[in-house]
């Protein structure tokens, strides 16, 4: 999925609610999250607007529709970015690019959702703020975190209403999403050479059991340990799409012809698919309704990037 740059930005916040994890992965930190299957609730209207745009006579980062990125805020988002990460995790090289994206979807949400009529009552904002602290021992041990990190208050309560207000974008474009889906249970077998690949499609039409024959010639030692199942999946769940769509196109206990795919680096590897059940309205797992949401969500930031005028300022 292309937009996983959020959790630069949440990162932050997240670190004030949860604490920091010392064993936490590089990638832990970098990744966004997929779009929670819990949706946080509609947030209250004010006529109070998030944020305030900043002064565009200062020094620029970036220009989005012509609401500009002022190189201080980049900086400072750079160097909070920067304080969170453990030494073993330090930025890598493009942390910088990265940063700058973040910031510049934010604020194509943001310009979305005043669109829309979306803001955020400083009620919210300070519940919020209020439940954050709380997951410190003291006030001071919090204020101390802030100061770390280079916000002010001021900046802390913008950029949870950005939060906010993010939440409830997510909320809005998210919650037509179904939960159900028509999807099939597949086995498959992974074969590296195209000989073999023909003689075990040929045995397996001849009535061998798919699955004893997954055992014994999947290259994918995973799923050959099960008979190559694949278990019930929606279209847009597997890895190789032409395994996917010939699974879709068959219906129980059919077999696939041989399915030869070639990557980029002009290997060629063979599937064979076998359908076992199909559904037509079956429950998404939790992990497929919030690839679900995400593409969603996705879709509609792919949407806004396309018809929108950025302008990075910066290398």
């Amino acid at each position: 999925m292309r937009h996983r740059i959020l959790a630069l930005l949440a990162l932050l916040l997240l670190l004030a609610a949860c604490r920091q994890d010392p064993t936490a992965t590089d990638e832990t930190a970098t990744a966004a999250p997929v779009v929670q299957a819990t949706l946080p609730p509609p947030v209250a209207a004010t006529s109070t607007p998030v944020p305030p745009t900043p002064t565009p006579t200062e020094p620029l980062a970036a220009q989005v529709n012509g609401q500009p990125i002022t190189l201080a805020a980049f900086e400072r988002e750079m160097a909070r970015f920067t304080v969170v990460q453990p030494p073993q995790r330090r930025p890598a090289a493009d942390a910088s690019a990265r940063v700058l994206d973040a910031l510049i979807e934010r604020e194509l949400i943001l310009q979305a959702a005043a669109a829309e009529g979306v803001v955020v009552s400083d009620e919210a904002v300070a519940q919020r703020l209020a439940e954050l602290k709380g997951t410190y021992a003291t006030p001071a041990e919090f204020d101390a975190w802030l100061q770390s990190v280079g916000y002010t208050i001021e900046e802390f309560r913008a950029a949870l209403a950005a939060e906010l207000v993010t939440g409830e974008m997510v909320a809005r474009l998210t919650a037509g999403v179904p939960d159900t889906a028509e999807q099939v249970r597949a086995r498959y077998i992974q074969l590296d050479d195209a000989t073999l690949a023909q003689q075990v499609l040929d045995r397996a039409r001849a009535g061998d059991d798919f699955a004893f024959l997954a055992q014994q010639n999947s290259v994918d030692r995973v799923t050959a340990e099960i008979g190559g199942d694949l278990g019930f999946f929606a279209p847009g769940s597997l890895l190789v799409p032409e395994v996917e769509a010939a699974a879709f196109a068959l219906q129980p206990e059919a077999i696939s012809d041989l399915i030869a795919v070639t990557d980029a680096a002009g290997k060629t590897t063979y599937y064979i698919v076998q359908v076992t059940e199909r559904e037509a309205d079956r429950p998404l797992s939790m992990d497929a309704y919030q690839a679900a949401l995400q593409a969603a969500f996705d879709a509609w930031l792919a949407d806004l990037h396309a018809a929108a005028t950025i302008e990075r300022l910066i290398p």
